[in-house]
């Protein structure tokens, strides 16, 4: 296949390892079905009721006002009238929900924070969570929990032996290996 790029022509190059390309192998097929679980997930959690953009708008801007505490674009798009907010939105207050978790078991917050997607069923209810969320990114002690690291795991680093290998040993090596 080719395609036009800005300095001239360029080739599309689907890669067989084996006789198969990468899309085709177990670990792509299985990475597909732990997406699909996550999806599913999600779509479970998802707040269903009758979602307008009276409490819809709302959400989205101060959904954006708090994604750039979290280090993301704040450019989550409006949403039409719906009666199941989004996965993507979903996944999205969820990583909110466990930043709230956490301020509020380091007494950062008070537990009234804390947000409840099972309580989200209406306009009311959508605005009621916009109102804290908005209160959060407004929140300098919950700003500063965010921006401080979390505490790393030891890096493990990998020990690699320097095996010598005469020349000739160093060609044979390398014919076995094409």
């Amino acid at each position: 296949m080719q395609m036009l790029g800005k300095k001239g022509p360029k080739m599309e190059v689907e890669i067989q390892i084996g006789g198969r390309s990468p899309k085709d192998s177990p670990v792509a097929e299985e990475l597909n079905d732990l997406e699909m679980e996550d999806e599913d997930l999600y779509r479970s959690m998802a707040p269903k009721g009758t979602f307008t953009s009276k409490g819809l708008d709302p959400l989205v801007k101060t959904t954006n006002k708090l994604l750039p505490l979290f280090g993301q674009d704040p450019s989550y798009p409006k949403i039409s009238d719906t009666s199941s907010l989004p996965t993507d939105l979903t996944r999205v207050l969820s990583m909110f929900i466990s930043a709230v978790d956490d301020a509020v078991e380091a007494g950062i917050l008070e537990p009234e924070m804390k947000i409840d997607l099972g309580l989200v069923t209406d306009d009311m209810s959508l605005m009621s969570l916009s109102g804290k969320l908005d209160m959060l990114s407004k929140n300098k002690d919950f700003k500063r929990f965010l921006q401080e690291e979390a505490p790393e795991e030891p890096e493990m680093e990998e020990e690699v032996a320097e095996v010598e290998m005469s020349p000739e040993e160093e060609d044979s090596f390398m014919m076995e290996r094409m």
